[in-house]
């Protein structure tokens, strides 16, 4: 018996649009998105973050100028709840994606055991 996996794959994929995690999070998203300080204060967020991040993995150091306009920005986060909304929906999604995997990765993880 032959299975088309990416079959499976594809409509996992069509569930997961349709889960109430998704939902939320395409919401919050859309408000943040509808909200222009919120998102002027989303997309600063994301630019820090993966500037952070690139250094990190070239291993370069932050700066301390870095290192507080971050610490600046998440306080600015932290004060917005349409973005604190969006981060908690990511992380619900980012949860349900986690377990999904475990369950997927299943049968490789037993073979290790």
């Amino acid at each position: 018996m032959s299975v088309n996996i990416y079959d499976t794959a594809n409509q996992l994929e069509q569930d997961l649009r349709k889960t109430d995690e998704f939902q939320s999070l395409q919401a919050a998203f859309k408000a943040v998105r509808e909200n222009e300080e919120a998102n002027k204060v989303f997309n600063e967020f994301r630019q820090v973050q993966q500037m952070i991040q690139q250094k990190q993995m070239s291993g370069q150091e932050i700066t301390e100028e870095e290192a507080q306009q971050a610490q600046e920005v998440s306080k600015e986060i932290g004060e917005n709840a349409l973005i604190t909304d969006l981060l908690e929906a990511e992380k619900s999604v980012g949860q349900m994606i986690d377990d999904i995997n475990q369950t997927v990765l299943k049968p490789v993880t037993e073979l290790y055991q």
